[in-house]
């Protein structure tokens, strides 16, 4: 059974392109896909500051 969803013009033309780029026929194989990719986290989600120490439990500077 088919459902329809709303989407808007804009975003209706970015799932087109998307569809090209990763080869797929339909709407519903480019969604699967989608939901089925795993998720990459973005490196910004780890921190500012490439050169920071890694967490310690015990950090010397809160010795009691």
């Amino acid at each position: 059974m088919a459902t329809s969803i709303q989407v808007s013009r804009e975003l209706h033309e970015k799932l087109k392109v998307l569809k090209q780029r990763m080869d797929v026929e339909t709407f519903e194989e480019l969604l699967t896909r989608l939901i089925a990719r795993p998720r990459q986290a973005s490196r910004a989600r780890f921190g500012a500051h490439p050169n920071m120490k890694a967490f310690a439990h015990r950090d010397e500077s809160h010795a009691p």
